[in-house]
């Protein structure tokens, strides 16, 4: 839901990981994960972020880059040693391997969905036909998820083609927008300015100190202290404004980097047939009459469905005004500002396992269908570090939300008359 920013370069970008400082002042234009989320590491310590996020193809690649060795290195925290054992132990014991009789398993059963809309729709039983594909974009989301997390195949072309088919062909979302955004996410959880899925004035304000910034939006004075409210209402939109926000930074060359804009052509492409596939389906098989009951049915499901699950995870925990990673290190940043909604069969399956937020922000490469199993390994890691671990059942979750929208739309309003 975050507005999308044009990106600067950054004349002199250097990040250090393992010790090494790297210039990736020419990179940044070619990184295949965008360059918002180099410049969030700007002359501070990336490795965490970088092993997390990467797989031995980019290690490997990352060996052939010329760089300067750090002369004086930095005290690690005990819990940073203690992480990355785990992280080597778990990667030894084969965590990070794919299950592919569950993937083949989750990825029919999900593209199965759309057919059954589609021939739902085909023999006129409209309704049925709706519910349906707004399951199957909630579920298509987590798939996509997965894939453009390259935690299905080791390969990364591959990731990435199934990626398009899921997240631009049968949901409508440009892939690389999404990744953009979301792995700037992943590195710096919750730091305003920096989190672009914090970034949602004028219709949210997630944080007392975000506050400063509601000047800057002549709405949100008329609408932030009824945010509480509404935000309910809100989320059937979700599906609708990603989809918006996507066809505009496919338009933007501000916002995309040379390795992006290398893929765009195939990104309309698939955008475009994914629009004219749904355009077909609703006037010549459900028919003009019910139309635009199907589309808005189908994609408020998809977009409550998607909203009620990642508003859960990061929104109502603490943001942090600048990334201090001396006072709070990867390790620390992503257990204060995540998590977890409680587990169960039924959960697993509506949340696409990311109800495990924790573990997967920890360690996003490891497939989904082995962060259930990683739980109480986490939990003792945490236990044993004494480190946060914030698991909730659902409703619980949304009662947070609750809470943390209504206390900053109480405070605005004090501000406000303050002003006045």
């Amino acid at each position: 839901m975050a507005t999308n920013h044009s990106i600067q370069k950054v004349d002199d970008l250097k990040v250090t990981i393992h010790d090494v400082e790297y210039n990736l002042t020419t990179w940044q234009d070619y990184h295949p994960g965008g360059q918002l989320i180099l410049q969030q590491y700007n002359n501070a310590d990336a490795t965490d972020a970088f092993v997390a996020f990467h797989g031995e193809e980019a290690t490997q690649q990352l060996k052939k880059m010329k760089g300067t060795p750090v002369t004086k290195k930095k005290q690690l925290h005990p819990e940073v040693v203690a992480y990355r054992e785990l992280r080597e132990k778990l990667l030894q014991d084969g965590w990070f391997e794919t299950d592919w009789a569950w993937e083949t398993y989750k990825i029919a059963s999900t593209y199965l969905l759309f057919i059954v809309a589609g021939l739902l729709a085909y023999l006129g039983y409209w309704f049925p036909s709706a519910i349906i594909l707004g399951i199957a974009y909630q579920q298509a989301g987590w798939l996509g998820h997965d894939f453009c997390h390259h935690n299905v195949f080791k390969n990364r072309k591959f990731n990435n083609f199934f990626g398009y088919i899921t997240g631009n062909l049968l949901n409508g979302f440009s892939v690389n927008w999404w990744k953009d955004r979301h792995n700037t996410h992943h590195a710096i959880t919750n730091v305003l300015d920096s989190d672009p899925d914090i970034d949602n004035l004028p219709l949210f304000s997630w944080s007392v100190e975000d506050l400063v910034r509601a000047e800057q939006y002549p709405l949100a004075a008329a609408i932030l202290p009824y945010q509480h409210i509404y935000f309910p209402l809100f989320t059937p939109t979700l599906k609708l404004i990603w989809a918006l926000q996507s066809v505009l930074w496919l338009k933007d060359d501000t916002t995309q980097n040379k390795s992006y804009i290398k893929s765009r052509n195939y990104e309309q492409l698939t955008l475009v047939a994914h629009w004219l596939i749904i355009g077909y389906m609703l006037f010549f098989w459900v028919g003009y009459e019910h139309a635009l009951f199907h589309l808005l049915i189908s994609q408020g499901i998809g977009g409550a469905g998607i909203a009620c699950v990642v508003f859960m995870n990061h929104y109502a925990m603490d943001a942090y005004s600048e990334y201090d990673e001396e006072n709070n290190n990867f390790v620390k940043l992503q257990l204060s500002t995540t998590r977890n909604i409680q587990k169960g069969v039924i959960t697993d399956w509506i949340c696409g396992g990311l109800n495990y937020q924790i573990e997967h922000h920890l360690f996003p490469l490891v497939p989904r269908h082995n962060l259930s199993k990683l739980q109480p390994i986490v939990q003792q890691f945490c236990e044993e570090n004494e480190l946060p671990y914030d698991n909730l059942p659902f409703t619980s979750c949304f009662k947070e939300i609750e809470k943390r929208l209504y206390s900053v739309a109480k405070t605005y309003e004090k501000i406000s008359k303050k002003q006045d």
